[in-house]
């Protein structure tokens, strides 16, 4: 560990050190990290390059807001033609485990030395929207020479080209009320709903609810205390690793709970992820 890290102190659990890799290279974090928490820890700064100008990008936020670094994350094949990896991912979102495998994204042939960060010092030759004008012609140049070219300097990470050996889950759920966001604010809507003992559904993206109160150490008495009422409701539904993705009509709503991804493939067992129709 390098100094980044505060000896004593956050929610993660220093008795139990976990290994992991980020663009070949070994790390150490603990369990309750993320990907991010757990490479700036180690003094990693840098984590992407900017899509255009492949400028460098260290961290901005401390979850899905987060824009800049995105890895893709390779959790092993099972066998010829089969393979885990998954791209387009934040880091501050990749909560860490034992053999964790994840690569940087959008440069070449290295993050710390990109080939594409020349765009930088050409920026005047490349204002917005040069190329609708620049590669039109001749047309068939366009299909098969600029545009690929262009868009592996400007994509995201490759798309898999392996079948997944993953299998998902898919159910039904009704209640009379759904909470989104499981912070103080939305564990107590929670409690307030469930007192009037109709159905509740508290769902959160992250691992544990709680929300920003987890940053601040003189909150987790209350968060623990209510979370653990709210888990003891019989009318009560708690989600984590969960992400409403649409509300659609009728008071129709989308999630997608997160099964599998937070552990070793090792360890990891049934569906992979659970739509929620709600």
């Amino acid at each position: 560990m390098s100094g980044y890290r505060l000896p004593a102190g956050g929610r993660v659990n220093r008795a139990a050190p976990l290994d992991f890799t980020f663009d070949g290279r070994a790390h150490r974090g603990f369990a309750g990290d993320s990907l991010a928490s757990a490479l700036v820890a180690s003094g990693q700064m840098l984590f992407g390059r900017s899509f255009k100008y492949h400028r460098p990008r260290g961290i901005l936020g401390m979850g899905t807001e987060e824009p800049n670094a995105l890895v893709t994350v390779d959790r092993g094949g099972a066998g010829p033609g089969w393979g885990r990896r998954t791209p387009n991912l934040r880091a501050p979102s990749v909560p860490l485990y034992q053999g964790l495998t994840a690569q940087s994204q959008n440069r070449y042939p290295s993050l710390k030395f990109d080939l594409g960060a020349v765009n930088d010092r050409l920026g005047a030759f490349f204002p917005a929207g040069f190329y609708n004008k620049t590669f039109m012609w001749p047309r068939s140049a366009w299909e098969k020479l600029y545009e690929p070219a262009i868009r592996r300097m400007a994509g995201l990470g490759a798309s898999p080209t392996e079948r997944d050996p993953d299998h998902y889950d898919a159910t039904y759920a009704h209640c009379e009320v759904l909470v989104v966001g499981g912070g103080l604010a939305g564990i107590d809507a929670a409690l307030a709903a469930a007192a009037d003992g109709g159905r509740v559904i508290l769902i959160d993206e992250q691992d544990e609810l709680g929300g920003g109160a987890l940053s601040d150490q003189a909150l987790w008495g209350e968060v623990a205390d209510k979370a653990m009422a709210l888990r003891r409701l019989g009318n009560v539904t708690v989600l984590t690793r969960t992400t409403a993705f649409g509300y659609y009509h009728q008071n129709f709503v989308g999630a997608v709970e997160q099964l599998t991804d937070h552990l070793a493939p090792a360890q990891a067992s049934g569906a992979r992820e659970r739509l929620w129709r709600i």
